[in-house]
C-alpha cells in the first residue's frame, strides 16, 4: 500500500443523531465505542493501513478543535479545512488536488468517519483487492456491503456482468439512494444488490479527470485552487473559491454519471451508523435486551436504546424505544421511526428563536 493515501472525511452534521450530535460537535465525535469516537477509531484504522504521513482528514474549519482535542499527535498540516460545507464531491475533489501534489500518480482510499467496521484484517484485505483491481483498470472502485435487511436508510448498488481482470471485482450497474421499504424488500430478494458502503478507492488523477468531465464547475473552482495549495494564500483562496462550488455528493455528481465504476464486495462487518437505531446493532444489549449508555434504571423495558449524559434515565414497560438526554435535549422514539430524527431537528430549529 506504498502509493496509498487515506482520506479520512469528518464534516458532517449527523443531524440524525440529534441531541448527542450538533453541528458543533457532531455523531463522529462524541465517545460512542468504549470511550472513543467513531472519528478516532476510523484514524487509527486509517493509521494502521498506511501509516500517519499518508492519511488525511477532512473537515470544517469550525471542526479542527475537537479534531486537535481527540487526535492531538495529528499533523497540522494533514488537515483540509474547508471554509463551508458543500458536500462530498467538493471536499474529496479538494484532497485529490492535494494527494495529487503530494504524489503524483497516488491512490486515495475515502472513508466516512462515523462508520462501524470490525474487524481490521477482512477490512484491508478488501481494500488489498480494490488495489489488484487498480492495476488492471483504470477507474472508480466503491466497496459494497452485502445486504444483510431490506434497510431504506442506505444507497445500493445493482453489480453488473463480471470484471474479466479481477477474481470477485464487479461492473456497478446502477445507484440508486435510500428506497422506500418495498423497493428495498425486491433488492435484497433480487440477490444482485449490495448496500453503497460510501467508501471509495481510486487514483487521484482518475478522480480529477471525472471531475472535469461530470462536474465542470468543480473542476473550475479546483483548477483555480490548486496553485494556491502550499502557499500563504491557500486559506483566502479557499475562502473565495470553495463556496461557489455546488453542493452535490460525489455519488450523485460522479458515480452515477461515470462509465468505469467498479464494485468490491466486503468482507467485514459494517454498519454506517445513520441513526440512533444503529447503535442496537453494535453495542452488546444488557440482561434485560436493552442498549445502555450512562445512568439507567428501568421496570419491564426491552429491546430499547437508552443514552444518558448528565441525568439518569427510568423507564417503565417500554418497548423498542429510543431515549436519549443530553444539555442539547431529549429524544424519544420509536426506534423504527429513528430516521425521522433529521426531519424533527430541523423543526426543532424553526421554533428556536
Amino acid at each position: 500500500m506504498h502509493r496509498l493515501f487515506v482520506v479520512v472525511l469528518a464534516g458532517g452534521s449527523g443531524e440524525r443523531f440529534w441531541p448527542l450530535s450538533t453541528p458543533n460537535r457532531p455523531k463522529q465525535f462524541p465517545p460512542l465505542l468504549d470511550g472513543r469516537s467513531f472519528f478516532q477509531r476510523t484514524v487509527e484504522r486509517a493509521v494502521s493501513l498506511v501509516g500517519q504521513g499518508r492519511v488525511l482528514v477532512a473537515t470544517r474549519r469550525e471542526l479542527l478543535p475537537i479534531v486537535e482535542q481527540q487526535i492531538p499527535a495529528f499533523p497540522r498540516e494533514s488537515c483540509l479545512l474547508e471554509p463551508v460545507g458543500r458536500d462530498t464531491a467538493a471536499c474529496i475533489g479538494l484532497a485529490a488536488l492535494v494527494v495529487e501534489k503530494r504524489r503524483p500518480g497516488a491512490r486515495m482510499l475515502v472513508m466516512p468517519s462515523d462508520h462501524f467496521i470490525a474487524p481490521f484484517h477482512a477490512f484491508e484485505e478488501t481494500v488489498r483487492q480494490g488495489l489488484q483491481l487498480l492495476e488492471r483498470v483504470d477507474g472508480l472502485v466503491t466497496l459494497g456491503i452485502p445486504p444483510t435487511a431490506p434497510e431504506t436508510g442506505y444507497g445500493y448498488i445493482l453489480a453488473g456482468e463480471a470484471v474479466p481482470e479481477h477474481a470477485v471485482a464487479r461492473r456497478c450497474q446502477r445507484f440508486t439512494e435510500k428506497p422506500d421499504r418495498t423497493t428495498a424488500e425486491r433488492f435484497v430478494a433480487d440477490g444482485r444488490y449490495y448496500w453503497n458502503s460510501g467508501i471509495f478507492l481510486w487514483p487521484a488523477a482518475t478522480l480529477l479527470d471525472s471531475m472535469a468531465r461530470h462536474l465542470p464547475e468543480h473542476w473550475r473552482c479546483l483548477e483555480e485552487i490548486r496553485p494556491a495549495l502550499g502557499t500563504a494564500d491557500e486559506a483566502a483562496v479557499l475562502d473565495r473559491v470553495f463556496p461557489r462550488m455546488p453542493r452535490v455528493s460525489v455519488d450523485i455528481g460522479i458515480l452515477e454519471r461515470a462509465a468505469d465504476v467498479y464494485m468490491i464486495p466486503a468482507t467485514f462487518s459494517w454498519d454506517d451508523v445513520g441513526a440512533w437505531n444503529a447503535i442496537g446493532r453494535i453495542l452488546p444489549p444488557d440482561e434485560t435486551g436493552n442498549v445502555v449508555v450512562g445512568r439507567h434504571t428501568g421496570r419491564d423495558s426491552h429491546g430499547c436504546i437508552i443514552y444518558a449524559t448528565t441525568r439518569p434515565i427510568g423507564t417503565i414497560g417500554l418497548r423498542d424505544i429510543v431515549v436519549v438526554e443530553t444539555p442539547e435535549g431529549i429524544l424519544v422514539c420509536p426506534k423504527a421511526r429513528a430516521q425521522e430524527v433529521k426531519d424533527l431537528v430541523r423543526a426543532i430549529r424553526e421554533k428556536t428563536p
